[in-house]
């Protein structure tokens, strides 16, 4: 655990994260414990910042083995060294029960001047199996341990003590003075609780969802790049009998890509719409409906039109009147889906019908894009959705009811569960993860080190191995939606959990049935209170629509981008979510501050005449189309021309415009007033203020300068001629 440098109690984050500290960030317990609070330590007032963790290098041992190996990490966070020291490990008692918590007297270091506790003390039995040296760790280094000890010299694992234990290391320092003892905690599997026929069954919710870097909807690239994932998800999915949780984005960009969307992502989404893997969507960027409610939105947030992104398509012109529609054209990826068949025709005003019967030219040209419903249509999926966890209240069930989503994928602290994790609540149905082993997953997925991923693994797999073992009914897994985004080769980790022999992967209709009455939690208020000001930020963001090409295009990018801010990765208690708002907020007056006079602020006018460059710079992602009216502050300065209309800017892109100047007066100082505004001066996009400063008599003396100069050389020039002429030659 940390060593702070003023002890405190575990606050309540500790219990939505189910991260514990003491090295061991012990897993989330189901909603009917409590979570203990850890017990005050005193520490050195200039103890440097500590954590420890162990893990076994594997979840499970078996009889099969003759050695078994745990790893040790000590993090040094602060800038003080620490000494060298020890490290003990230790088991404790064999766990009942289906959790792996320790108590609360398991979660301190023991004093080392005590004995170890004993029975009669009420305090956990442990018995130690190793001791190994520690070198001193300097400020903001790590050492890593790997402790190897004989199977034979571990009296627990015995050919009948086969279950979970709990594993204790303790770190003691040689220096007492400038370090104190701590402890870390990781449960045991010593070759599976009980006999071969215990089993429970657990079914797996699997996010398709896009990686953070994709702020509104993916690239063509970034689709390309992401499908290899996807397919792995896939794949599992059909293996286990899970539940895909889709980001609306994935598939909405395929269908607006049409056929510019990679090959290999037309092949998947084909998969996913034959409907043999059961799935749901997410809303899109998997933003977070608990949130939406805690501001008070009666619907959901939805898209504003895709317009932006199906610029980029192509479309299969429409069949003609001479081919069978019912018959194949060609390869799967060729063609439009009957769907955006539709949708085209109704945006051409005809209907298939009409189509069919009217003869149509043999057009070279592509089809229109798919209506937005289109795009977006899933109608094989359940009516599901999935808010952040352990935040969700009576106001998002409410929320979700009136949208048409009768099915909740809910978290065991956010709900009190009686019976199994398919559960009625209320009006409503529910899908109950487990907390202890979500946390214990996502830890394996996005641990920082190899010691704290191992340490996931093996509390996702006690807590399996337990609740086979106590005849738990059923488990639901609900895999992190961030760390399945960023993380390389997921399903591994999955597939490694699923096929222990505890463990029976089935589908979410064949889990035992249950009731869940709701433990309302509300989202953080800091997190509620950053997105209304983001949701109230945008009409201030599309006021710079106005200066588009096409402005439709900014409105639907701007709601994609809220959207993904909404999602529920930023609602993890370990998301920085406040430095990602203020990212998001510097996007926003970037796009608000589309087209903008960029430069410097001051020019000197050398000449009568000159053109004076003006900078403009068109931070959009989109073309944009403005006006330049410039206008001088006094006489000093004459402009020819004042207006200059329809300038065209590439997105993303800077241009000059060059003003044609006359000075009245040999020298002074004048200004430019620059104004850029939309094509129709309905808009002021952006105004600035060039000072000039006039200098004509420094063109006077520069011309005089180099006529000078000329006359000089042309007279040099005679004067060498004439020379030579009287100058008598040698033969002479």
């Amino acid at each position: 655990m940390r060593l702070l440098r003023r002890p405190r109690a575990w606050t309540a984050a500790a219990i939505a994260s189910a991260l514990l500290t003491g090295g061991a960030s012990l897993s989330l317990q189901p909603a009917d414990t409590t979570l203990p609070e850890a017990p005050e330590q005193a520490s050195d007032e200039y103890a440097p910042n500590l954590e420890l963790v162990v893990a076994p290098e594997s979840p499970v041992f078996t009889e099969k083995d003759t050695e078994v190996s745990f790893t040790v990490l000590l993090r040094n966070d602060g800038d003080l060294s620490v000494p060298e020291g020890s490290v003990e490990l230790a088991l404790g008692e064999q766990f009942s029960g289906g959790s792996a918590l320790p108590r609360p007297e398991e979660l301190a270091a023991p004093d080392p001047a005590e004995a170890m506790p004993s029975d009669d003390a009420g305090a956990p039995v442990r018995t130690v199996i190793a001791t190994a040296p520690i070198d001193a760790v300097a400020g903001g280094k790590q050492q890593r341990t790997t402790i190897t000890v004989p199977v034979a010299q571990v009296a627990a694992f015995s050919a009948t003590g086969h279950g979970v234990y709990p594993l204790y290391a303790t770190y003691q320092p040689s220096d007492s003075a400038s370090a104190s003892s701590l402890s870390a905690f990781s449960p045991v599997i010593w070759e599976g609780p009980g006999d071969a026929e215990d089993s429970v069954d657990l079914t797996s919710i699997v996010p398709l969802t896009l990686p953070a870097v994709v702020h509104s909807m993916p690239t063509r690239s970034q689709l390309n790049a992401a499908v290899p994932r996807f397919e792995a998800l896939v794949d599992y999915a059909a293996r286990s009998h899970s539940i895909l949780a889709i980001d609306p984005r994935i598939i909405t960009a395929i269908r607006a890509y049409g056929t510019e969307a990679p090959q290999a992502s037309r092949e998947l989404l084909e998969r996913l719409e034959s409907g043999q893997i059961a799935s749901f969507l997410l809303q899109y960027g998997d933003a977070d409906p608990a949130a939406q409610a805690d501001l008070g939105l009666t619907e959901l947030l939805q898209p504003d039109g895709f317009e932006f992104i199906t610029r980029f398509g192509t479309w299969e012109p429409q069949p003609s009147s001479t081919e069978d529609r019912s018959a194949p054209t060609g390869s799967p990826d060729e063609g439009v889906p009957d769907d955006a068949d539709s949708a085209a025709a109704a945006q051409t005003g005809e209907s298939p019908e009409t189509e069919a019967a009217e003869p149509q030219p043999e057009a070279d040209e592509t089809a229109l894009p798919p209506a937005d419903d289109a795009l977006a249509l899933w109608p094989n999926g359940l009516a599901a959705a999935w808010p952040a966890e352990g935040q969700v209240g009576a106001s998002t069930m409410a929320l979700l009811r009136g949208a048409g989503l009768d099915l909740a994928v809910l978290r065991s602290d956010n709900v009190t569960l009686t019976g199994g994790p398919r559960a009625k609540l209320g009006e409503s149905g529910a899908l109950v993860t487990d907390a202890e082993l979500d946390a214990g997953v996502r830890l394996a997925l996005t641990g920082d080190t190899e010691t704290e991923r191992a340490l996931g693994k093996a509390q996702a797999s006690a807590r399996l191995a337990l609740a086979a073992s106590s005849g738990v009914k059923g488990l639901m897994l609900g895999v992190d939606r961030g760390a399945s985004a960023e993380v390389e080769r997921p399903e591994e980790l999955l597939s490694e959990l699923t096929t222990q022999r505890w463990v029976r992967s089935v589908a979410h209709s064949a889990q035992a049935e249950g009731a869940a009455q709701l433990t309302a939690v509300r989202p953080e208020e800091e997190r509620t209170e950053l997105l209304r000001t983001a949701l109230a930020n945008e009409p201030v963001v599309l006021e710079a629509r106005a200066a588009l090409v096409n402005p439709e295009y900014l409105d639907s990018y701007q709601r994609m981008r809220v959207l993904s801010l909404f999602a529920t990765k930023h609602a993890a208690p370990d998301a920085n979510f406040a430095a990602t708002a203020r990212q998001f907020g510097e996007r926003d007056n970037e796009l608000h501050d589309g087209v903008r006079i960029v430069g410097t602020k001051r020019a000197q006018l050398v000449g009568g005449s000159t053109r004076i460059p003006i900078q403009l710079r068109n931070s959009l992602p989109f073309d944009a189309v403005v006006n330049l009216e410039v206008s001088p502050t006094s006489a000093a300065l004459s402009l020819p021309e004042r207006t200059f209309h329809d300038i065209q800017l590439p997105e993303d892109s800077t241009d000059r415009v060059l003003v044609p100047a006359k000075s009245r007066v040999s020298s002074g100082d004048s200004a430019l007033l620059l104004s850029v505004t939309s094509v129709d001066g309905e808009y002021t996009a952006s105004t600035g203020r060039l000072e000039i400063t006039i200098s004509s008599a420094v063109e006077t003396v520069a011309v005089a300068l180099l006529a000078a100069s000329a006359a000089l050389l042309f007279g040099f020039g005679i004067w060498r001629s004439v020379r030579r002429r009287r100058s008598p030659s040698p033969r002479e």
